[in-house]
């Protein structure tokens, strides 16, 4: 356990000293500050309160984070093994788990204080702008995107456990992100579709994707509207309601969580630095 800590403890400065995460947090903050002065000037800002600004919000977070997340994931094994420090690293009295865990736990600790970091700073801004009525749903959010950036987190490490170098891990996450965040929604849902046209594909479509996941658990908590939620949170919400799609969406972001990085674990157990 002492390793695991003394390993996060470095991520973590390494990861404040590359700045992603400063970059980030005042990129969020801004961003969230425009979001809030357009809802203001077109009214009701006010009425809703953070509910608007959260709305305006989700489509922001599902770009950024699982970007920053996997691109922090991806430098962290294929960085120490094109620097050649992996193998110095693995000589000392630490396990390969135990470093792959200290480095996931160390990123973990940093994403989560940029998301507090540019969720606090949004939140302030917004609080000046106008009054707040409701400031539940916005740090609901903020959990999500921190249960997000947990399970991208993964996934970038197993990619980096896999690549040879940075440049390649880092070109791996990014066709990642591509996917995951932009390309995945229609794609998944036509051949769904085409393959079997049930339920059960819908299903596995919104499962197999922790950005979906994410996407339909915050709509459903804001308004389970049937066409904001789109075709897989409309069949979830319909099919299971909206208590039981929430927990099966969220047992999917932890096995997003787990699974990976247990590959990853593996990977590097059984290959050389």
């Amino acid at each position: 356990m002492n390793a695991i800590v003394i390993v996060a403890r470095k991520e973590l400065r390494d990861a404040i000293r590359s700045r992603w995460l400063i970059a980030f947090a005042i990129t969020f903050a801004a961003l969230a500050l425009v979001i809030s002065r357009v809802q203001s000037d077109s009214g009701g800002l006010g009425e809703q309160g953070f509910n608007r600004t959260t709305a305006g919000l989700i489509n922001l977070c599902l770009l950024l984070v699982p970007l920053l997340s996997l691109i922090l994931g991806a430098g962290a094994i294929s960085g120490e093994r094109e620097r050649g420090t992996l193998a110095t690293l693995l000589s000392q009295p630490i396990t390969s788990t135990e470093l792959l865990l200290g480095k996931y736990l160390g990123l973990t600790v940093a994403v989560w204080g940029a998301l507090a970091a540019g969720f606090g700073g949004a939140g302030l801004l917004v609080s000046l702008v106008e009054p707040f009525t409701d400031i539940g749903h916005y740090l609901f959010f903020v959990v999500l995107s921190a249960a997000l950036a947990c399970a991208m987190l993964s996934a970038g490490l197993f990619v980096s456990v896999l690549s040879d170098n940075r440049a390649k891990a880092l070109g791996a996450a990014i066709l990642l992100w591509f996917f995951l965040v932009l390309a995945y929604d229609l794609g998944a849902i036509a051949l769904a579709l085409a393959v079997a046209s049930s339920g059960r594909a819908l299903t596995a479509v919104a499962v197999l994707n922790p950005v979906e996941a994410i996407r339909i658990i915050a709509v459903m908590s804001l308004e389970p509207d049937l066409e904001i939620l789109g075709p897989l949170g409309a069949y979830l919400t319909e099919r299971l309601g909206t208590a039981k799609a929430a927990t099966l969406l969220g047992g999917a972001v932890a096995a997003w969580t787990v699974a990976p990085l247990a590959a990853a674990a593996y990977f590097l157990r059984n290959q050389d630095a």
